[in-house]
């Protein structure tokens, strides 16, 4: 019987690394050019825009007020970020490069991603942590992945 090859995707807002996993002895190892990362991670909010936000006037008296963006722009690059991940994931799955694939993120970058899926990669997802172990040293993940690999 084949071995069931697992890709384990280790993100957050900033950074993701897919891992490969292909049995209960094969242990861990990155899979080559799967590492990504989100240079905007760092930046403020107001970094995002070049001027000032649009203004408007009151329909009685003449006030003026500051109109808000509808959306967060540092939480829609966020988005942009798991998307870009996603894609990948997607394209990997119909060019059959994986049998399973578990998500392993904070429950923000985790919804995105799970919401991002294509129709090829979701199916394939076998479990899902919500937690962040981008800083978790590759031989310690093992035993934080327990509870959702099944080899």
């Amino acid at each position: 019987m084949k071995a069931k090859r697992t890709w384990i995707v280790i993100a957050d807002a900033g950074r993701a690394t897919i891992f490969l996993n292909e049995g209960p002895s094969s242990g861990m190892h990155a899979v080559e050019g799967a590492t990504f990362e989100n240079p905007n991670v760092h930046m403020h909010a107001r970094d995002f825009s070049s001027d000032r936000p649009g203004r408007s006037v009151e329909s009685v008296g003449g006030a003026r007020h500051a109109e808000e963006p509808r959306t967060d722009p540092h939480r829609q690059d966020k988005a942009n970020f798991a998307k870009s991940v996603a894609s990948y994931l997607e394209q990997a799955a119909q060019d059959d490069r994986f049998d399973r694939l578990v998500l392993v993120a904070p429950p923000t970058m985790l919804g995105d991603l799970r919401g991002m899926l294509g129709k090829h990669a979701a199916p394939l997802v076998t479990g899902e942590l919500a937690k962040d172990l981008m800083k978790t040293p590759t031989k310690e993940l093992a035993e934080h992945l327990r509870p959702v690999l099944r080899v």
